[in-house]
């Protein structure tokens, strides 16, 4: 909503500029646009905040596409992460526009498409509320998404529109979705069971276990000769997917007892942390886990023999920084 303030606020400035005189509004363009001949280092900024006031339809479809898919996205990244990832994206899209077309490039489309692109790497198998002939139809988002991607590819190689930003469009929703999906890879964006990666990772899955079904090109399929390797490969392919859904359950528990926790009720941040460590013994975080358990059991709600049990548990994939917190609780356990 700040965005759309900011840039409400910078088509207002302009038109203002525009009522000055026939010459204001060019050199304001040229100024906080984005162009070769009069180029700033402030300008991949600017420049995403500067629309043509001669339409209102420019800034008005701009603020639409960010409002529809930026508040989902920005509740993935956050606030902070989501104005890093817009302001970078558009800079980005406007640098590849110039670097076909001498300029000057304004407007939000580059960055709004870069937020397109994010959105559906966070929500592939999102529908959005589309007006058609005087009725509202639910289409897939990557559908509407693909569609203006496979315009854009048309109108960059000569058979669009003049005057529109091509390639800051296609550049803007290569950028946000190849950068968020690293962003999900790396685990910088919280991973979930919504994304495209874990819509990638589920068709590979089932694609191993038909192959497994179906057995190789040699006949090895579950109603052959081999039937118990095949089946080994189903049993192996099930039992890694039931682990990885495991672990993501854990880390749901744990993230809701951390809640908890904050929130001061302690006995349901408790019950979160037994449902994690029973779900994932073995996770990264397990021994995180228990010492928080043990935090709870000393000092919250006093249990000392969940609070020992817990304590005994913690192996060696404890951080080095919690060492000492570990052993200040064993210290007024009086273990």
């Amino acid at each position: 909503m700040a965005l759309v303030a900011a840039n409400a606020l910078a088509y207002v400035a302009m038109l203002g500029v525009a009522r000055q005189s026939d010459d204001a509004l060019p050199g304001f363009i040229l100024r906080w646009g984005l162009s070769r001949e009069a180029f700033g280092a402030w300008q991949p900024l600017t420049y995403q905040f500067v629309h043509d006031p001669g339409t209102i339809w420019h800034i008005l479809g701009n603020m639409l596409f960010l409002w529809a898919f930026g508040t989902a996205v920005e509740g993935r990244m956050g606030r902070v992460g989501f104005l890093a990832f817009y302001l970078s994206g558009g800079a980005l899209a406007g640098l590849m526009q110039l670097a076909v077309s001498p300029g000057p490039v304004i407007g939000a489309s580059g960055s709004v498409s870069a937020v397109t692109g994010a959105f559906i790497a966070l929500f592939p198998r999102a529908r959005v509320a589309v007006l058609m002939l005087f009725s509202v139809v639910q289409v897939p988002a990557m559908l509407l998404v693909a569609l203006y991607f496979a315009a854009d590819l048309l109108g960059a190689f000569g058979a669009g529109r003049g005057g529109v930003g091509h390639m800051a469009h296609l550049a803007g929703t290569a950028f946000g979705l190849l950068v968020t999906m690293a962003l999900v890879a790396t685990g910088i964006v919280r991973r979930n069971d919504m994304d495209l990666a874990y819509v990638l990772r589920q068709w590979w899955r089932r694609r191993k276990m038909r192959s497994a079904l179906e057995g190789s090109a040699e006949g090895a399929g579950p109603w052959t000769g081999n039937a118990a390797a095949s089946l080994r490969k189903v049993a192996e392919v099930a039992a890694a997917d039931a682990v990885r859904t495991a672990a993501r359950q854990a880390a749901r528990a744990r993230e809701a007892a951390g809640a908890s926790f904050a929130r001061g009720d302690f006995a349901r941040a408790a019950e979160g942390l037994d449902t994690a460590l029973a779900l994932a013994p073995g996770a990264d975080d397990a021994d995180e886990s228990r010492l928080m358990l043990a935090v709870i059991h000393v000092r919250k709600l006093p249990d000392p023999a969940k609070a020992r049990a817990a304590l005994d548990a913690i192996g060696a994939k404890l951080p080095e920084h919690l060492r000492p917190l570990h052993a200040a609780l064993r210290e007024e356990l009086g273990a």
